[in-house]
């Protein structure tokens, strides 16, 4: 079951794993990619299961317009952004470890580029400062929607991966509909802070996939190496959605950085 919370004129699903911080310790929100939900996040790490980061305070939210939440999608990774700002301010959240995957990444970056006070840390998961979308994409997820989608789901995952991960990202996405996929795919398209990554004086965890074909993990560790306290980690066997592929290597990924940089 999801909580709901109003942002503005509408609310925003989310779940919490009912942890509660300690002292001034992190807490984890997680902000999924296009044409996504909050259940693009291993439940390992959203629920009360035990794992390397059970002890942390987690938070999983529905973009608007995704899910279970209210609002309508948006064109602009900027807009998101402000989307996810109002949903920390909404909970009073502080000591945020904010971490995105692919367009969730960029909302993250976005956030850490303005400075966004309630942030510790940020984590780029399967992402960069710029995300490139092929024009045939953007016209066939509005004209050819389901087989556009096909080959969206081709290329996110490890040829490796069982087909029932890819089945269930193929579900969320026709959930979603050409509408909202598209619109995130456009925002995506519009995404570049390219020139602007100077701004970000926050640790920054940048994790990729070797056999990521969405966004190369070269292109993952060449933010990395222009940000100011970043780290850079690339899992291998798995493709753009890492955190589900190798939920367990990225949740101690995730640990390790949130022990030696920010925790005490």
């Amino acid at each position: 079951m999801h909580n709901k919370v109003s942002v503005g004129d509408y609310e925003l699903a989310y779940s919490f794993n009912g942890v509660e911080p300690v002292g001034e310790g992190p807490v984890i929100v997680l902000v999924h990619g296009a044409g996504g939900q909050m259940a693009d996040w291993p439940m390992a790490w959203r629920g009360n299961a035990k794992g390397c980061l059970a002890k942390f305070p987690c938070y999983a939210i529905d973009l608007p317009g995704h899910g279970q939440s209210g609002g309508t999608s948006q064109r602009t990774v900027d807009d998101y952004a402000q989307a996810v700002a109002a949903f920390l301010e909404a909970l009073d959240l502080n000591n945020v470890f904010l971490a995105g995957h692919s367009m969730g990444a960029g909302i993250a970056l976005t956030l850490a580029v303005a400075g966004n006070p309630r942030l510790c840390a940020i984590a780029i998961v399967a992402g960069s400062s710029k995300l490139s979308v092929s024009p045939a994409i953007l016209e066939g997820l509005q004209n050819n929607f389901e087989a556009t989608v096909d080959n969206i789901v081709k290329y996110s995952w490890h040829r490796d991966t069982c087909d029932a991960f890819r089945q269930e990202g193929r579900k969320r996405l026709i959930e979603a509909g050409p509408e909202v996929v598209h619109d995130d795919f456009f925002a995506c398209s519009n995404y570049d802070l390219s020139d602007r990554l100077d701004k970000v004086g926050i640790p920054v965890l940048v994790l990729a996939a070797t056999a990521d074909k969405m966004v190369p993990a070269d292109k993952s560790e060449a933010l990395a190496g222009k940000l100011k306290r970043a780290s850079f980690v690339a899992l291998d066997g798995c493709g753009h959605y890492l955190q589900i592929e190798q939920t367990e290597a990225a949740g101690q990924t995730f640990s390790d950085f949130l022990t030696k940089e920010i925790a005490r």
